[in-house]
């Protein structure tokens, strides 16, 4: 089993400190191909503590994405277990994982995911107000100002480049203080220039945020950032 530590976190979740923020154990994936099961994972296991960042690398094909999606309960696995924070959530019905990702998990994908109808500020607004908040735009705002975009708050999506959309999708993704928050190549689409700048932030976001942050990439760079890494290949850890 991989095991992620940094003692030095603490989560802002009200459980133990050596219960793990996320977990995998023995995760199987399979899909139907004709006659014939295809098995993306085999039995995947790893441990994140609170507050660190997990790297996930690997070809393409090799079953990262999938196991991304597994631990964000985007999907369940056939066989293993997704836990999150002592709770077994591969169990849960769709509608019941949907809800306990509300608030609780952030996304940042690497085509932004922006709503094009929606104004920078109101992308950002838009989590806050689906969790209930009443002080939306201020929050909104603040997260805004945290990545350098407080004279962008206005703006629709084709208006930014991509550098600014990404920040914009970092600030939707953190406005929450999420405790999880899951990345799926998020500086694949940028130049290198706007992918480092994105990268800082990035990390000062969760290290502020204490956030328990897992990627998915091909960039080495940003993999080396993060406090532990994980190869796969073939859908295994290796």
């Amino acid at each position: 089993m991989i095991e992620i530590h940094d003692h030095e976190s603490t989560a802002d979740a009200p459980v133990a400190a050596s219960t793990p923020a996320i977990e995998a154990r023995g995760v199987t994936k399979q899909v139907s191909d004709g006659d014939t099961p295809l098995t993306i994972l085999h039995e995947v296991s790893l441990t994140v503590a609170p507050g660190t960042s997990l790297a996930i690398l690997g070809p393409s094909g090799c079953g990262k994405s999938t196991l991304l999606g597994l631990l964000a309960g985007l999907d369940t696995p056939s066989a293993g277990e997704v836990i999150w924070q002592g709770e077994v959530i591969s169990s849960l019905s769709e509608e019941d994982r949907a809800a306990r990702r509300n608030g609780r998990l952030g996304f940042v994908f690497q085509s932004f995911q922006l709503l094009p109808q929606l104004t920078a500020l109101e992308n950002v607004m838009l989590p806050l107000e689906l969790s209930g908040h009443s002080d939306s735009m201020p929050l909104a705002k603040d997260m805004l100002a945290q990545v350098g975009l407080s004279s962008r708050l206005g703006h629709f999506p084709k208006t930014l480049s991509g550098g600014e959309q990404q920040r914009v999708a970092l600030a939707r993704a953190f406005v929450l203080n999420p405790p999880l928050l899951f990345a799926d190549e998020p500086t694949g689409s940028l130049d290198a220039v706007s992918g480092d700048r994105v990268m800082n932030l990035f990390f000062e976001l969760q290290a502020r945020h204490q956030t328990t942050v897992i990627v998915v990439t091909h960039d080495a760079a940003l993999a080396q950032r993060c406090a532990s890494r994980v190869q796969m290949q073939a859908g295994r850890i290796v």
